[in-house]
Formats: C-alpha cells, structure tokens, sequence
C-alpha cells in the first residue's frame, strides 16, 4: 500500500528542488493549495488522473514519485548489487517462499505490507491442496491460481513482461534500479527466490530459502553473502517477475472483498490437470483416507514418503491457516455491522485451526520439515492421531466456508 506520510516527504522534497512554491505548484496542477497541502503532510493521496500532470512538473517519473528507492546499489566485480536485501528462511513463521520473497520486492519498491498481508489480500494464506500420491509441489498456490495477478491488483501495482531474449537485460536493468528480481528456482526444487546482484561474467546472485540447505561456495562476498543462483539459467521467463509500476491500491473494503473471493473460489474449486491435483474438502478427504489405511496400504499410495513430505505438507498447511487468522485479526474491524463481527469470528476459527496442527506439528517440526532434515517414518497411531486432527480443522473450515459465504450475501 502506499504510504501517504512517505508519499507527502518525498512530494514536498521533490517540489522544493524544483524552486516551486506549494502555491505554484497548486496553480501549475490545477488545484487548490490546500489539496497540495494535503497531500504533502501525508493526510490525502492525489488522484491517479493527476499522477502524470505531477511527475511532469516535478520532471521525474511517475515510479519516482511513488517509490522512494529503500535500497543502495553497489557495483561489484564488472556488476552491481542492491545492498542489504534481507536473508530467506523457513522456521521464522514466513514459510510459503513466493509470499517471503514478494515481501522484500514490495518493500524495496516502497510498499510496506506485511507476510499475513501479503497472503491475505492473495488469498494464498486460504490455500490447501493434495495430490494422490502426496507430491509437496501440491503446496504450491500457482496450481490453482496467479496469486500474484490478485496481489497486484490490490496493491496497486504491475509486472513487467519479459522475452527470454531480453530475459538478462531486464534482470540487469531492476538490480541497477535498486529492484529484486522473483523466480522460480534459482538455486532448487520448485520453490521462488530472488536474484539481486550480478557480475561482468553474466553469474546471478541472490538470496533463496535452500541457501542454508545448499549453502554452495561461491557467492558474492559482501555483509550480504548472496548466493550463486545456478539454476538461473534454465528459468522460463514467465516466472522471472519484476515489479514494473506502481498506482494506488484498491480501497480496503474492497480488497477485503476481493479476499474473500478469492477464499470462495479456491475451497470449492474442481480437481485440476486430470483429476491430479484437488483443492479444498476434496484435499482434507486424500489427506485423512491415506493417514487411516493399514501400513502397507499406506506406503504403496504415498510414493513421496511418510516422513519428511508429510510433515511438509502440514506445515505448508499450518503457516497458511495461521497468516490467516493474523490477516482477519487485523482487518475484521474494517467491516461494520454484522459483517465485522462474522469477520471477526472467522479469524477464531482460523486460529481453532492453528491450535490444531499445532498439536501435531510444532513449529519447531515445521522449522525441520521445510529444512529437510530426516524423520522417523509415521506409526499407524500417529497417523490416526493426526487424521483425528485433520477432521477437526476440516469441520474448522467449513464452517468457515459458510462464514465466507454469508459475508459475500450481504456484503
């Protein structure tokens, strides 16, 4: 979101460098003074028809206008590099790794939202998904959905197109511009990471959530210690993003809206891809019917292994429902009436649903899942004791569900 104080502080700065006082500045625009006066102590945003009509008499971008650069750029080795782009990790409460890295791309393009934020408005934080034979990429929100397509929309900004032709060019031209770089699998796995510095010899480097699994040699050795991303090379241009423009986000009501949509949409969605991948009911109903079968019933339908995976999954679970209750415990109170309180009411259920999984999968548990480290594989009884907690949270959900639907009738 834009940060109007931000936006005020830089306006002024800008407008006094050009030598305009706030009344010429009002008569050049149009506007009254009091308008200018406004916007410059952070208590009203312009209108977005007058955002060119500014960035003109200004003679600076409209970016520039709305994006104060938040990171330095140091040249290293024949490249560059934006300093201080924080590490990635699994374990800090942050762990579905496209949210964690489009985090530090809003940031450094001037907008402060947080990870419940981010997985709110996308609607990744509502998200649970199974495979029959329990493949992790399941986890992954971009089976069903883009839920960057939806983020964008309610932050106000937009990705810029890329050609593999032009693929290292664009990277190139973000890091010198102070902007991270989103992928898929820069280092492993199909998981997201961010390039952000780049030397002579065409080598990307970056930060990704396997730099602690795969730590690797060689890296650019700065405070920062980015990582060789040597998985770059074979990355499909439709998944390198980079943050292009910037207007202003929709009105909180409806992004709050558009949220919730999107919950609807994804709890009751069809299995995709042949039947492949379900979503929703469907997911909870694969998950819990494996975990009751007999031992040879349940290796032989789990090819991707009880242990490891399986705890990845609840874990990728958990960090959801558990954004989603922080998303509701901080938004409710936007909505009036009836609504707020069922808002208000969702967020409980979500957080029932946290209290759950967590007495199966501790966040220490989850911290070890999605780092990889070896698990004793599951008895029968703890699988039924997590079936028995995996029931609960699926009655959780649909009453949530039904929350969600009666909010949307009388929205």
């Amino acid at each position: 979101m834009v940060d109007m104080k931000q936006f005020g502080e830089n306006l002024a700065a800008l407008r006094k460098k050009q030598g305009l006082t706030g009344e010429r500045f009002a008569e050049l625009l149009g506007v009254s003074p009091q308008a200018v006066s406004k916007w410059e102590t952070g208590k009203k945003l312009p209108e977005t028809a007058l955002l060119p009509a500014i960035s003109k008499q200004l003679s600076v971008s409209v970016d520039s206008l709305l994006i104060p650069r938040k990171y330095s750029v140091k040249h290293y080795l024949g490249g560059c590099y934006i300093d201080g782009i924080p590490s990635l990790k699994w374990g800090r409460m942050q762990d579905c790794t496209w949210a964690g890295c489009m985090q530090i791309l809003l940031n450094a393009f001037g907008i402060t939202l947080t990870y419940a934020d981010i997985m709110g408005y996308s609607g990744s934080c509502y998200f649970f998904s199974m495979t029959k034979d329990w493949c992790p990429s399941a986890a992954m929100p971009h089976v069903l959905y883009d839920p960057a397509a939806v983020l964008e929309r309610t932050a106000g900004v937009t990705r810029a197109s890329i050609s593999s032709e032009r693929m290292d060019a664009c990277v190139q031209e973000a890091i010198c511009s102070a902007k991270p770089v989103m992928l898929i699998q820069p280092r492993v796995e199909m998981e997201w990471g961010i390039l952000c510095g780049y030397t002579g010899d065409r080598r990307f480097y970056g930060r990704s959530y396997f730099d602690y699994l795969k730590p690797g040699v060689e890296h650019i050795f700065t405070d920062n210690y980015y990582f060789l991303a040597d998985c770059y090379s074979q990355a499909d241009p439709h998944y390198v993003y980079i943050l292009q423009e910037r207007t202003f986000p929709l009105p909180i009501k409806e992004a709050l809206k558009s949220s919730l949509e999107t919950a609807l949409s994804i709890c009751t969605a069809a299995p995709q891809f042949g039947n492949a991948f379900y979503f929703g009911m469907d997911a909870y109903d694969i998950l819990v019917d494996s975990l009751r079968l007999e031992d040879s019933g349940f290796a032989a339908l789990t090819q991707y292994g009880a242990t490891g995976n399986g705890y990845n999954l609840l874990a990728r679970l958990l960090d959801a429902r558990r954004a989603a209750r922080d998303f509701w415990t901080e938004k409710f109170h936007f909505v009036s009436g009836k609504n707020g309180q069922k808002l208000r009411s969702l967020a409980v259920l979500y957080g029932q649903m946290v209290s759950e999984l967590n007495k199966v999968v501790s966040d220490d548990i989850a911290a070890a899942a999605l780092n990889g480290y070896p698990f004793t594989a599951w008895s029968q009884s703890t699988r039924l004791t997590i079936a028995d907690v995996l029931d609960a949270c699926k009655e959780y959900e649909r009453q949530a569900i039904i929350l969600i639907e009666e909010v949307l009738a009388h929205w």
